[in-house]
């Protein structure tokens, strides 16, 4: 999805950080990225963190939020109402409707990411911060600790030997 190895580690190790830093683990973080990719919305860390806060402050997972951004990006907005943002269309252009204020924008992916970027920037900054101090977020965390471990160690030499001897242990158990 990044175009290449080298682009792709890099963006791992962003996802890496970003899910060590938040509530959401890494599966969703990648699974977010890939989304985001696959569907030529912006994959930034800096988005990913936008989003991520609106979704912790309403409760929602990660990938909720994506897939809401998704489909409004290409004109379906009913999943941006699980996130209290009600949207009206009028020609060129949408009117999104979010605690109170409505804001109208031009009808196009650029525009459209750009208000609901604002919104977990502005309205809901630093909400992921506070539930990553929630159980379930320091779970989560602990969790992608253990899968950075898991993984360091599968990537040096005693990785093999470890799954040498997990291999005879099953071996042994059959």
């Amino acid at each position: 999805m990044t175009g290449s190895a080298e682009n792709a580690a890099k963006a791992f190790q962003v996802l890496q950080q970003f899910a060590k830093e938040t509530p959401y683990g890494l599966n969703q973080a990648v699974e977010g990225f890939t989304k985001l990719v696959a569907l030529g919305l912006n994959p930034s860390k800096e988005a990913l963190i936008s989003y991520g806060n609106t979704a912790a402050a309403m409760g929602k997972d990660l990938n909720q939020m994506i897939e809401a951004v998704a489909d409004a990006a290409t004109g379906e907005f009913e999943r941006l109402k699980e996130f209290g943002i009600k949207a009206s269309q009028q020609g060129d252009n949408v009117s999104f409707t979010f605690r109170g204020v409505t804001t109208t924008v031009k009808k196009n992916s650029e525009e459209i990411q750009k208000y609901l970027l604002n919104i977990g920037n502005t309205d809901f900054a630093g909400a992921m911060d506070v539930r990553a101090k929630t159980l379930d977020g320091v779970l989560s965390s602990l969790s992608d600790t253990f899968d950075g471990l898991v993984l360091n160690i599968a990537q040096s030499g005693f990785g093999d030997a470890v799954a040498e001897q997990a291999s005879a242990a099953e071996d042994a158990i059959q």
